[in-house]
Order: C-alpha cells, then sequence, then structure tokens
C-alpha cells in the first residue's frame, strides 16, 4: 500500500515539476476559482514531453509556497524516468494512469491508477510514466519550489 502511494505522489511530481518549470517561460496566473471544465485555459508543460497541458489552480510555481495545478496526459503517452526535490500529492481525476520507479523505464513496473487514486513519490527518487487508450487529468499538490530532473539528460525536452 506504501510503495502504491509513493508511485502515484512520483507521477504527480512530475506533473508539478513540468508545471513549475513551465511556468519560468511563460509565468502561468492561477485560475479564478469557481471554474468550470471549458473555462480552463491550457498551456503546454514545457519540462515534460511535448503533448502534455497544465494549468495552474493555485500558487505561482516560481514562488516559495502552497502550488496546485492539473495535468493533462494526451492517451498513449509516455514520460521518461525523472526525479523532484519535493514531495507532491497526485490525484488521479479522469482516465488511467500508469507509474513505476526505477531509473529505467520498465513496463514490468507501471502500476494501474484509475480515477479517483491518490499517490504521492519520495523525493528525489527516480520515476517513469505512461498512458493508454485514455486522456489522463492528474490534480498535482506540492509546496514550491520544485524542479524535474531526467534520469538520461536526453529525455528533457527543455533540452531541445
Amino acid at each position: 500500500m506504501k510503495r502504491s502511494i509513493c508511485f502515484l505522489v512520483l507521477s504527480f511530481v512530475v506533473g508539478a515539476f513540468i508545471l513549475c518549470e513551465t511556468a519560468q517561460t511563460q509565468t502561468p496566473t492561477p485560475v479564478s476559482l469557481p471554474v468550470r471544465p471549458a473555462e480552463l485555459k491550457w498551456m503546454p508543460a514545457l519540462a515534460l514531453p511535448k503533448g502534455v497541458q497544465f494549468v495552474v489552480i493555485y500558487g505561482v510555481p516560481t514562488k516559495p509556497g502552497l502550488f496546485i495545478s492539473l495535468l493533462k496526459f494526451p492517451p498513449n503517452f509516455r514520460v521518461p524516468p525523472h526525479a523532484h526535490p519535493v514531495q507532491s500529492i497526485v490525484t488521479v481525476l479522469s482516465g488511467t494512469y500508469y507509474s513505476g520507479e526505477g531509473d529505467k523505464f520498465d513496463p514490468d513496473k507501471l502500476r494501474m491508477f484509475p480515477a479517483g487514486s491518490v499517490l504521492s513519490e519520495p523525493i528525489n527518487t527516480p520515476h517513469f510514466a505512461l498512458t493508454r487508450e485514455d486522456e489522463v487529468i492528474l490534480q498535482v499538490t506540492l509546496v514550491e519550489p520544485s524542479a524535474t530532473q531526467y534520469v538520461d539528460p536526453a529525455d528533457d525536452p527543455r533540452k531541445r
């Protein structure tokens, strides 16, 4: 059970790191609450492979404090191994999210997290993720500042 929570947190931390690093170049602002799904203005998550989008719900990704964001992953999407220096709490809002721990992407280590799952990842623990047939939306909650460090620097989309 504890390992499952760690896998989920790792996935959310990845999302949060992406949001944080995207914010450094795009200065996203939090949405005005309350907000409906159709009112969300999604932006590219530059610290994640192309195709992932995010929106800031609360906080500023470049300033210390509570930060909440949403991450949207397209179907059939893969996130390479990476780690984050802070802990985050990730909630799977829709779709089925697959996450695993390790320095190399290993499909045998993936664990399935359907909508409603909540996870947490250990600080500085490499992890990876996958979506399959459906779009996945995650809510990531953490305390800034954060970052994303890819195990293989060649996987970092910010360096391309």
